[in-house]
């Protein structure tokens, strides 16, 4: 659905996307994790158009890109962006908001229906400026649903909400995943993603280092927590593999994809046995990907 290829945004001095290319199609949640300032957002203008990179292309559906107006429209058609907070009108009620973005992009989606789902209900009728920051990001999103694009860019859709509304919106991004919608999802809350992402890309220096699929076969690794110190005694003590990560100088990780479940359970049991420390065992999730690419490591790890 969407197929970025060798994109690169320059400002003076600095190199914010350094040929960066991306596959998206439809039916997919893709989350994006980077620290603040390192693109995320600049990417999300690349999609939207409202930033042209110094090279490369964006094109959707294999034919359409922004080279004419009429493209653009075509496009845009396709294509909504989670309205910020700022952009919200103090003086109109959340269903005249929600109206809009109805009306802005044709949708035949029932404004009712979503801000019931969403449990709106008690407030919705009340201008914008009685609303908390709970109640106005939730407006955000219901806008965004009732836009109904096939493609959605969500930048910290889960800003300022509670336990019970994250999920609630949780549910309705898998949801409209199952409607084949593409759902870009930007967001620091990283344990969240792993719930509801097929992929989460990591974004540094440019360009994704690294993709992590959410998958059911992921790699297995068994992880502990262990000083820098410890670290070094356990790698002349326990025979690690090669490939084990030692993440942000904190967390081990020793992959069990060349063990046998009753050398996993051996080595297990000796991990936990010394100084009787906690141990899991589990595939690698985004939080730990995060410290991995952006927090110090082991060198090479």
């Amino acid at each position: 659905m969407i197929k970025l290829e060798n994109i690169t945004v320059k400002y003076k001095d600095k190199t914010v996307l350094e040929n960066l290319s991306l596959d998206a199609s439809g039916g997919e949640i893709i989350g994006l994790v980077a620290p603040n300032g390192t693109g995320k957002t600049t990417l999300f203008n690349v999609i939207s158009n409202f930033l042209k990179p110094n090279s490369g292309k964006v094109t959707f559906q294999e034919r359409f890109q922004y080279k004419t107006e009429k493209q653009e429209i075509a496009i845009h058609k396709q294509l909504a962006t989670l309205p910020d907070q700022d952009d919200l009108f103090e003086e109109l009620t959340g269903v005249e908001h929600m109206r809009l973005y109805k009306d802005m992009w044709d949708s035949s989606k029932e404004v009712e229906d979503i801000y019931t789902y969403l449990q709106m209900e008690s407030y919705v009728h009340q201008k914008v400026k009685t609303y908390s920051l709970g109640m106005r990001q939730r407006l955000c999103f219901a806008m965004l649903a009732c836009a109904d694009t096939k493609v959605m860019l969500m930048d910290e859709v889960m800003n300022g909400l509670d336990v019970a509304n994250v999920a609630l919106i949780s549910k309705r991004l898998a949801r409209m995943k199952r409607e084949g919608k593409l759902l870009f999802i930007a967001s620091h809350l990283l344990s969240n993603l792993d719930l509801y992402a097929d992929r989460v890309l990591y974004l540094k220096d440019g360009d994704f280092v690294h993709e992590q699929p959410i998958h059911d076969d992921a790699e297995m690794y068994i992880k502990l927590d262990v000083s820098p110190d410890e670290y070094e005694k356990f790698i002349l003590t326990y025979s690690l593999p090669e490939e084990h990560l030692y993440i942000a100088n904190h967390l081990l990780c020793i992959p069990t994809s060349n063990m046998t479940k009753d050398e996993q359970m051996e080595l297990m049991v000796r991990l936990s046995t010394d100084e009787n420390r906690a141990i899991s065992i589990g595939p690698l999730g985004t939080a730990e990907h995060y410290e991995r690419f952006y927090h110090e490591s082991h060198p090479g790890r």
